[in-house]
């Protein structure tokens, strides 16, 4: 690790587990294998000398079994509108360098995959909203994610509900909600009103900060 970095903003991922996700738990994911996205909207952020302020990206993985259990595949689609620098930046954090070992989520999920596929460069239009728990991306024709908030299957009204993590890697808390999937890239994605986590997003190469 040589170079400093910090990202804040805000964060939300969507996967094909049920509400709640087992694996938050340390427990098998619901389906025995696990497929999720990563969308992460940075506010203000560095990388060295390189502005990363207003940066987006997404993140793509695919697992045939537990996370821990590895053979995994990850595709990561970097914005257009970011410069080839702040693109650089982003794949460097999100591939788990110029980190400490096993200090960051990325850290932990890129020592898990076998394969990484090419980077896409795509316009990414994301919107993250940790109140509502409503977050919309879409990556051109790659990806598309629609999030709200889950809902009580009898009278239909907003249920709220949070996981507090103290000790976790991609956040301490994050609201939980409903999300919609489909991707097509070097795997195609397709779940739908499944496991979502909505999160501040808050990390430096020695990871979550006290």
């Amino acid at each position: 690790m040589s170079i400093d970095w910090h990202i804040k903003g805000k964060q939300f991922g969507n996967c094909n587990c049920n509400y709640g996700c087992p694996c938050q738990f340390n427990a098998p994911p619901t389906d025995n294998y696990c497929h999720g996205i990563g969308a992460f909207l940075i506010d203000e952020g560095f990388f060295g000398e390189i502005d990363l302020s207003g940066v987006k990206a997404v993140s793509m993985m695919k697992f045939p079994g537990p996370i821990h259990e590895g053979s995994g595949e990850m595709q990561i689609i970097l914005d257009a509108q970011s410069s080839k620098d702040q693109q650089n930046a982003m794949q460097s954090i999100i591939y788990g360098k110029e980190t400490e070992p096993m200090a960051t989520a990325f850290a932990m999920y890129i020592s898990m995959m076998t394969k990484i596929h090419d980077p896409l460069i795509k316009n990414i239009d994301l919107d993250i909203n940790i109140e509502t728990r409503i977050c919309n991306l879409k990556a051109e024709d790659i990806i598309t994610t629609k999030t709200e908030p889950i809902k009580n299957p009898i009278t239909g009204e907003e249920h709220r509900a949070r996981i507090g993590l103290p000790h976790g890697m991609e956040f301490k808390e994050a609201e939980m909600g409903s999300g919609t999937t489909v991707a097509n890239a070097a795997f195609e994605t397709n779940f739908k009103d499944t496991y979502v986590q909505v999160a501040l997003l808050n990390l430096t190469p020695k990871g979550i900060p006290n």
